[in-house]
């Protein structure tokens, strides 16, 4: 998944998404996995990225496996006078992952938590409401 989204390959996004895929952000707000797939397309390549995924928590059923997944990406951000920032961006997710056949398929993603940092400075910190 990783890396089918930095090279912005939305058929092998599409490969591993089931097809009543749903990405679901901090707000509650949804979306299709056409949708989140034209997102990510429409990003920009940034050389300076660098990422790395962590597994925090797996729990595995029958026909299922929910991982609870930290990501952490750094780059470097100028601003329009050319001073340039060192910016974190930190999610926690929770991911669902059904296997309707032979391949294990994303069903469901939930942003739980967002961190964003500014020259180490924390600018933003959002939690997903509790039910």
């Amino acid at each position: 998944m990783k890396a089918a989204m930095e090279a912005h390959d939305g058929a092998a996004i599409a490969a591993i998404l089931a097809p009543n895929f749903e990405s679901v952000d901090l707000s509650g707000h949804s979306e299709t996995a056409a949708q989140m797939i034209a997102e990510v397309n429409d990003l920009k390549p940034d050389p300076k990225k660098s990422s790395t995924t962590t597994l925090l928590s797996v729990d595995s059923a029958a026909t299922s496996v929910t991982v609870v997944q930290r990501y952490d990406m750094k780059t470097i951000r100028t601003d329009p006078d050319g001073t340039a920032h060192n910016v974190e961006l930190v999610t926690v997710s929770t991911d669902t992952w059904t296997k309707p056949a032979n391949a294990w398929l994303i069903n469901k993603t939930v942003t739980d938590e967002l961190s964003y940092f500014k020259d180490g400075k924390l600018i933003a910190h959002q939690v997903k409401p509790a039910k």
